[in-house]
């Protein structure tokens, strides 16, 4: 029993074995290589190609990210303005406020009694001397709100709207969202647009990189007859194949990405201008840690998935004579 364990744990078939998958990995990658580097013009075009196919939806994408922060910068926050009953008194209505400052979300009130909300309206309006002949005071004593918290945003800001015009003494309360749903309307515009060119570019990135890989086959007939007619597997065949094809995806993901950074580094030279005539600043993001690591990771798999279609498909017309 013993004899059999040593001779078990001596058998050179386990070392032969992975000495051979490393083999044809050594082979394999020196194939890929020497196919790129055969032709350095031609590999570097397509990885071009394929970078700008890939910078194309990285700037729409970009694009949206950077609307979507300086829209959180710069516009305003939601109002929801409340409109009191013209019966109550100002005591009253102050009271009422008092009331609505309590509901969650509301905390941030600001009050205007019914002479304020005239003084107001006779500022702005222009119509202070038609104004002075009126007997009653027509206007309402407001409430504004700016939802807080969950509040902030829809559907909370529709939530906290029904909630305040239930309240008693409240005669109408409006939601002053316009701003937010023409927002809300552009970025969805914008990632849209950036979805679609993203699904199209990379359809193009599969038909650039599965015409590559084509065109290396056919370039390389001869030696894959010769391979076939010694005993070849078609895994064998293919792995350089599939390799290079991951490879021309990497390469142009990391091109792209070099693209998007310059246009971002580009771009905010022009947008600091433009801000220093605003009195104010805003710092443009490029792709970050994950982004990257994202567009490497899709590239590459495009590129394995397009050589292998584009390999299978072709080798099946290959036999030994």
């Amino acid at each position: 029993m013993a004899k059999a364990a040593l001779k078990k744990s001596s058998d050179p078939r386990p070392t032969r074995s992975r000495g051979s998958l490393r083999e044809q990995w050594r082979h394999a990658w020196h194939n890929c290589l020497q196919d790129l580097l055969l032709q350095p013009v031609a590999t570097f075009l397509t990885v071009l190609v394929i970078a700008i196919a890939l910078t194309l939806p990285g700037v729409c994408y970009l694009g949206w990210k950077n609307a979507s922060l300086a829209a959180d910068q710069w516009y305003p926050e939601p109002e929801i303005t409340v409109y009191l009953q013209k019966t109550l008194t100002d005591p009253q209505a102050q009271a009422v406020a008092d009331q609505l400052r309590q509901l969650p979300g509301a905390s941030k009130l600001t009050y205007l009694s019914r002479a304020d909300s005239l003084n107001e309206f006779r500022q702005w309006s222009g119509f202070s001397d038609a104004l002075d002949m009126l007997n009653d005071n027509p206007l309402p004593a407001v409430a504004i709100i700016r939802p807080q918290g969950e509040f902030a945003s829809e559907p909370g800001l529709s939530t906290l709207r029904d909630k305040l015009a239930a309240q008693q003494g409240v005669s109408e309360a409006k939601l002053d969202n316009t701003w937010l749903d023409r927002l809300t309307a552009l970025t969805e515009l914008v990632a849209q647009a950036a979805l679609w060119m993203a699904t199209l570019m990379l359809c193009a990135v599969f038909l650039i990189i599965g015409n590559s890989v084509r065109l290396n086959i056919f370039n390389r007939r001869d030696s894959i007859e010769v391979m076939k007619l010694i005993g070849a597997t078609d895994g064998f065949i293919l792995r350089p194949f599939l390799y290079g094809g991951a490879l021309l995806g990497l390469a142009g993901g990391l091109l792209a990405w070099l693209l998007d950074s310059i246009i971002i580094w580009r771009l905010q030279l022009q947008v600091d201008k433009v801000m220093q005539m605003f009195g104010t600043s805003f710092t443009l993001r490029g792709p970050g840690l994950e982004e990257v690591l994202l567009l490497l990771i899709v590239s590459g798999m495009i590129g394995w998935c397009a050589a292998w279609l584009a390999t299978v498909r072709h080798l099946r017309e290959f036999a030994p004579k």
